[in-house]
């Protein structure tokens, strides 16, 4: 019975913790942050497409004042799809986005978590309490509620869910004795929905990870004389990369072409004047408490003195309890009370402190995390012979921690790296890394020093002291309780509807919208009419009343068009033609892909025609006559291509974790069985 109780413990705790850091999800509506309506806009967009029954196209049929913006063939939708389903689903009980954003934020934290928590049992030999250490350490840093509170940063904070699982894979590649096709499962989901979350913090996790199997080349060399690995090895490759390849090939694709904002160093901050300029400002955007910062900004409310007074006193009252609980242990008459009279004095101390909810919050983990230590203190296996300093990933942790902060605070080295790593725009977000070794080490500390009760207790109250430190947290309940503007109780597509719903440097766009030189070949361009509505920035006004028609660009009196029907990329209109070789622009904005079926109503002859991109429209060209086009989105062959690799990769990935369910399992048991018998 202990040992169930046990097992499921943790798990428990790791909800709890995940409540307890992300507990303003329980206050009514949600706060603001730089890219709140670039996140919740692209939710809108996917969640009202989805509940009028239209095609979830990667044209989008809203955004941009259903000019069809092409976001998701740049961004990958796993995330924002993620909360419109869940809204779909929501919506049965009256429940809005809002309401479904805070539980994909809330599920997100928990699944970390518990891959934290297995990754952990994995390297700890099986170590409840080190690893609960360890996911309950990631769960609480405070760079991810940096980017799901105040940056609103959601896609990079989503991303944090597979950080755990894709390390998992890759150290149990590296150490387990036998090769077990459920590491590289591990490895596939792991790094593609990574990928398919955040490419640029995957792209940096893949380096870290190829890094950490180059420390441990021997141990590959020795397992690429099995046969199974070497062919577990190249399928898991083809598999990662045909999941990612949904978002990866259409995204070099577009880069390729070199006519959107997304290729421009200077304006998407990815030169090296722009990187320069964002190094050493890793601390200010690493989510821990910047006292500074907040007594500036709520001046009014908070004190320089309280904050670190607080900080101060949330760690007196941890050791006061620890003392005073092992001291009331050995009284007999207390055997059965010290633990409720030293909580009640841990509690106490606390409260005669200027109390905010983050202390009390850090206390209860360092207690909870106390108890389940002692606790299991039967089950905690003593590592006095066995050295910390002799596990590789100890040293590797450390060393890469040095690393990823040098590369942080230092200037030099991002001018000597290559360019693409100049992607991240921003060095700080290397904190997500940082927290994942930084949850690894704490695991080890625990699983090697857990012999030692001090260092358990060090480690508790290091961990609770991330909610107590926890800037998000403070500054967002601030926020909520000043309500100086940046908290909103409802979100809809009006509240949205703004240039900056399409991206802060709307990368996504062609780049002529934003050249002041440019000059159309044509003087009744689209462009003249809805690029200086598109561009500007700020609301749509007009979202409702546009739907600009097809024109003819290269003839005077060149005909008539009438619009049956319109939902961007579909576009159902009839057109008489005077002239031959006239050219029909769309109010579509021009991505590859475009294919529009004109039938001559004489004739019924059907022609197949390509976009093709006159000042950043979809345009095409038809001879003289009477025609019913249509217009649809259909992919280039590249990403036709990246369909059939995708659909191939989840098959694949499906028979890899049937054959380790059915086949590798009744395998292991026999051999556990054999081993018993012969004992």
């Amino acid at each position: 019975m202990k040992k169930r109780v046990l097992s499921v413990y943790p798990y428990i705790l790791i909800f709890l913790f995940s409540l307890m850091g992300t507990y303003l999800i329980f206050y009514k509506g949600i706060n603001t942050g730089d890219d709140y309506r670039f996140h919740f806009a692209n939710i809108i967009e996917q969640y009202e497409t989805l509940l009028s029954k239209h095609e979830l196209s990667p044209i989008s049929g809203i955004l941009a004042m259903g000019l069809g913006s092409g976001t998701r063939l740049f961004y990958s939708p796993l995330p924002h799809l993620t909360v419109a389903l869940l809204s779909l689903f929501m919506r049965l009980y009256n429940l809005g986005i809002i309401a479904a954003y805070k539980m994909v934020i809330v599920l997100t934290v928990f699944i970390s978590g518990i891959f934290m928590y297995r990754f952990a049992m994995h390297f700890s030999k099986n170590n409840k309490v080190a690893s609960l250490l360890a996911a309950a350490c990631f769960v609480l840093y405070p760079y991810r509620l940096f980017d799901a509170f105040c940056r609103l940063a959601f896609a990079e904070a989503y991303s944090f869910m597979f950080l755990p699982l894709f390390f998992m894979g890759i150290y149990d590649i590296t150490h387990d004795e036998k090769t077990k096709i459920v590491s590289f499962i591990e490895i596939i989901i792991g790094g593609s929905l990574l990928f398919l979350s955040h490419n640029l913090t995957a792209f940096f996790t893949f380096l870290v990870g190829i890094i950490y199997l180059l420390v441990n080349i021997k141990s590959i060399i020795i397992k690429f004389k099995d046969k199974r690995f070497i062919s577990y090895v190249i399928i898991s490759i083809f598999t990662l990369c045909g999941i990612a390849s949904i978002a990866f090939i259409s995204q070099l694709e577009l880069m390729g072409l070199d006519i959107y904002n997304l290729t421009d160093d200077v304006r998407m901050w990815t030169n090296i004047e722009a990187v320069l300029k964002r190094t050493g400002q890793e601390f200010d955007y690493s989510g821990f408490l910047n006292v500074i910062y907040l007594c500036s900004k709520f001046k009014d409310y908070i004190t320089l003195s309280s904050l670190i007074v607080g900080l101060i006193m949330y760690i007196i009252a941890c050791i006061i309890f620890v003392i005073l609980e092992f001291a009331l242990k050995e009284i007999k008459r207390l055997k059965n009370f010290h633990l409720l009279i030293s909580s009640f004095v841990l509690f106490l101390c606390v409260s005669l402190i200027d109390v905010r909810i983050e202390i009390y919050l850090g206390t209860i983990v360092f207690e909870l995390l106390y108890l389940f230590a002692i606790f299991s203190k039967n089950q905690t296996i003593s590592n006095k012979d066995k050295k910390i300093y002799k596990d590789s990933l100890f040293w590797f942790c450390i060393v890469m921690i040095i690393v990823m902060i040098f590369m942080m605070e230092n200037k030099w080295i991002w001018t000597v790296l290559p360019s693409i790593m100049l992607k991240i725009q921003f060095p700080w977000r290397l904190w997500a890394i940082v927290q994942l070794l930084v949850s690894i080490l704490v695991g080890l500390i625990g699983y090697y020093l857990n012999y030692k009760k001090c260092c358990l207790v060090t480690l508790s109250i290091l961990v609770g002291f991330l909610i107590v430190s926890n800037e998000p947290l403070i500054e967002k309940r601030m926020v909520h309780h000043v309500n100086n503007g940046g908290w909103v109780n409802e979100i809809d597509y009006e509240s949205v509807n703004y240039s900056s719903s399409l991206g802060w440097n709307k990368e996504y766009l062609p780049k002529v919208f934003y050249q002041a030189d440019y000059q159309c070949e044509y003087s009744n361009s689209l462009y003249y009419k809805i690029v200086p509505k598109l561009t500007k920035n700020s609301h749509y006004s007009d979202q409702y009343d546009y739907y600009y028609e097809p024109i003819i660009l290269n003839y005077s009196n060149g005909g008539n068009v009438a619009v049956n029907e319109a939902f961007s990329p579909y576009y159902d209109f009839n057109v008489d033609l005077n002239n031959d070789g006239s050219i029909i622009q769309m109010p579509l904005i021009y991505y590859p892909g475009y294919e529009i079926c004109a039938t001559n109503t004489n004739t019924n002859e059907v022609i197949t025609l390509r976009g093709e991109n006159i000042d950043g429209f979809v345009s095409f060209t038809l001879d003289q006559g009477s025609y019913q086009i249509t217009t649809n989105y259909v992919a280039t062959t590249a990403r036709k291509i990246s369909y059939v690799w995708f659909l191939t990769s989840i098959i694949t990935l499906s028979g890899m974790i049937i054959y380790a369910c059915i086949f590798e399992n009744k395998k292991e048991k026999k051999d556990a069985n054999k081993k018993s018998e012969t004992k």
